[in-house]
Order: structure tokens, then C-alpha cells, then sequence
């Protein structure tokens, strides 16, 4: 089988008993004992993080990047299948430790934190056993493909006690920060819209997603819509309308939901791959204010008869592994505005009860 460049297969963590420190903590595997050895103690803030990254395709790499750029972080290792692209990065980040393979990577370094950037499908598969070893761990979305599959990295977390983040990183956009805070200001969220669209077409001709998520995209991109909106709501969700069809192809590409939140808020939620384009799009809608957003690149905040450009630097990304290295550094929980595991069951919850409507 020809492994392409960046793809990640068959990453399995190793069954065996591990003794070893990581991050001033004594771990075995087989009997799950966490001992505080000297080192950082609760409330103490630890000067450099040691940090993995497992995947170094293009999300892999764009990680590497960000977290290059911090200088109380310190990238370790990578870790990825395909020998040429990981000696790449070494060289390109001057990274010592390189690793073909998850349990490899655990048991031949002290790691602080691990970023979990594989191809989609393989997200829970390898950080789950990052968490089982009580390494404080980010992952790229989704959290999984079922439901099933966060809740477990959910148990291993609470298990070990790991800090878990999901990279949804709508929630830091400055955009979409300064439109969520400028409704705020004059009252709650009314209503809501959240777009992702993009060409099934184009991205089964790519062979850059495996055959499994292929009927199930709406894991793979929309969700950042679905977790968005999730955010912008600021409640449960107490109600699911939706219609889910394969209408061109043989794969799940039309999705449309209505969703009613505990508060009164109500959303709307379409995604559509019968398209030829990617399309992002946002409103929220307030008390005499909207805001609508595209891209997420621009937008415009309607209020007062008159409107208002919306523009930030930065895709949210850059914010939110800030955000997750300070939790890591400063010995924190991972709360909101991220979306730690708690948050990512309940966005896994309402992507599921929207594929519930498959027809």
C-alpha cells in the first residue's frame, strides 16, 4: 500500500507496562497510579513546555509553526509514519526527537503536552493513548467520529487527570469575538446562522480523506459551524430538526438543521457538498444588532442605521494554543472560552442528532 506524504496509519499504543516521568509525574500503564514526584507542584508555573506534535502534514505543520513562535515552548519531538516528511520538519524547526509511531513517542520522551494533528479520522484513535499516559494533550478536530470516541478520550482524561482541548478555534476569531461581544452589549443572542459548504466532489477526487469519513463530512468540516454556533448560544440544546440526504453522490452532501437552545436562542445549521466552493458564513442576530460574517475573513455588524466593518488579525489559531500552553503552563483547567472535553460531548451530541436525520 502507497503511504502518501503527511498520512498517518495504523498508530496503535503499545499494550506494555511503562514506567517512566512525564511532566514531574510517576505513570505506570497497567495499574493507572499517578504519583507527584519534585517538580512542578499544584499552583506552580513551569518555565518551558516540553511539547510533542504527532502528525506533521499541513494541520501538523501549521501547529509546529505557532507554537515555534513561543518562546516558553519547547518542541521536542515529532512523530509521523512517513520518514521523509518527519525528518523535514526536524530539520526546517530544528527539532531533535522524531518517532514513527504514538507509544514510541510516550515512552522515549518526558512530554509536558502533545498536539494531536493527524489525517481526521485518526484524531481519537492517537490521542487516546496520549491521555491514558497522563500527558496533557490538544487535539485537532474532530474529537472523534461518534460520540463513543470522545467520550472515551473524556474517560481517560478524568482518569489520568490530562488537560484535553479540541481544536475548535472559531471560539477565538477575532471576528467572531468582536461580533459575539458588540450583540452582547445590547442584549442576548436572538437567533443564529451557521454555514460550511464545500465540493464532495472535489474532495473525493483529492484522496485526501479515508473512505470512512467520507459519508460522515459533517465531522470533518461543518462541525467548526456546529461547535460555533454551540458557543454563540450559550446553552443547551433542547431541540433537533433536521433533514440529511445523499443527493448527488453516494456520500452524506446536503444537511440542514434547526436547532432550539434552553434559552430561547434558535440557530440554523447548513452544510452543503453539492456545491463547487468553500463557502464559511456566520450571523448573530441580537436585540436591534446583527452581524454577519464570511470567510471567516470579514464582516459587518448592522445597528443604529448604520453599519460597521468588522476586521481582525488572526484565524484563531494562534490564540487558541496560547490559550492551551497557558493552561498547561500555569497548571490550570482547560475552561471556557476553549472547548475542553465536556464542551466537545455536547457539540458530538448535536452533530449526532443532526445525522440522526439522514434520509
Amino acid at each position: 500500500m502507497r503511504i502518501q506524504s503527511g498520512q498517518l496509519i495504523g498508530f496503535l499504543p503499545s499494550t506494555r507496562s511503562i514506567q517512566r516521568p512525564i511532566s514531574g509525574v510517576k505513570l505506570i500503564l497497567s495499574g493507572w497510579i499517578l504519583i507527584r514526584q519534585n517538580g512542578q507542584n499544584e499552583g506552580d508555573m513551569m518555565d518551558s513546555v516540553r511539547v510533542g506534535v504527532i502528525g506533521c502534514g499541513g494541520r501538523g505543520r501549521g501547529h509546529i509553526r505557532t507554537l515555534d513562535g513561543f518562546e516558553d515552548v519547547h518542541l521536542a519531538a515529532v512523530c509521523d509514519p512517513v520518514v521523509d516528511i518527519r525528518e523535514s520538519v526536524c530539520e526546517d524547526y530544528g527539532i531533535e526527537g522524531q518517532y514513527g509511531d504514538v507509544s514510541a513517542l510516550l515512552e522515549g520522551e518526558a512530554l509536558d503536552a502533545v498536539f494531536v494533528a493527524p489525517p481526521a479520522h485518526l484524531n481519537a484513535t492517537l490521542a487516546l493513548p496520549c491521555l491514558e499516559a497522563g500527558v496533557n494533550t490538544f487535539l485537532e478536530k474532530p474529537p472523534g467520529l461518534s460520540l463513543k470516541e470522545t467520550e472515551a478520550l473524556k474517560a481517560a482524561s478524568d482518569e489520568t487527570g490530562a488537560k484535553a482541548m479540541v481544536g475548535w478555534n472559531r471560539r477565538f476569531h477575532p471576528i467572531i469575538v468582536e461580533a459575539r461581544d458588540l450583540v452582547l452589549d445590547r442584549g442576548p443572542v436572538t437567533q443564529l446562522v451557521g454555514e460550511f459548504h464545500k465540493s464532495i466532489t472535489e474532495l473525493g477526487n483529492s484522496g485526501k480523506f479515508a473512505e470512512v469519513l467520507m459519508d460522515c463530512m459533517l465531522f470533518e468540516t461543518p462541525i467548526h459551524a456546529i461547535d460555533t454556533i454551540r458557543f454563540l448560544a450559550d446553552a443547551d440544546v433542547s431541540e433537533v430538526h433536521s433533514v440529511v440526504q445523499r443527493s448527488m453522490s453516494g456520500y452524506r452532501d446536503v444537511h440542514a438543521a434547526l436547532v432550539a437552545f434552553e434559552n430561547g436562542v434558535v440557530a440554523q445549521l447548513i452544510h452543503n457538498y453539492t456545491t463547487n466552493a468553500r463557502l464559511e458564513r456566520y450571523e448573530i442576530h441580537g436585540h436591534e444588532i446583527s452581524a454577519y460574517m464570511e470567510g471567516v475573513s470579514r464582516g459587518e455588524v448592522f445597528c443604529d442605521g448604520e453599519k460597521r466593518e468588522l476586521s481582525g488579525d488572526g484565524s484563531g489559531t494562534d490564540e487558541q494554543n496560547r490559550f492551551f500552553i497557558d493552561c498547561v503552563k500555569e497548571d490550570r483547567p482547560v475552561a471556557l472560552p476553549a472547548a475542553n472535553l465536556d464542551e466537545a460531548i455536547k457539540t458530538m451530541e448535536l452533530a449526532e442528532a443532526i445525522m440522526a436525520g439522514t434520509r
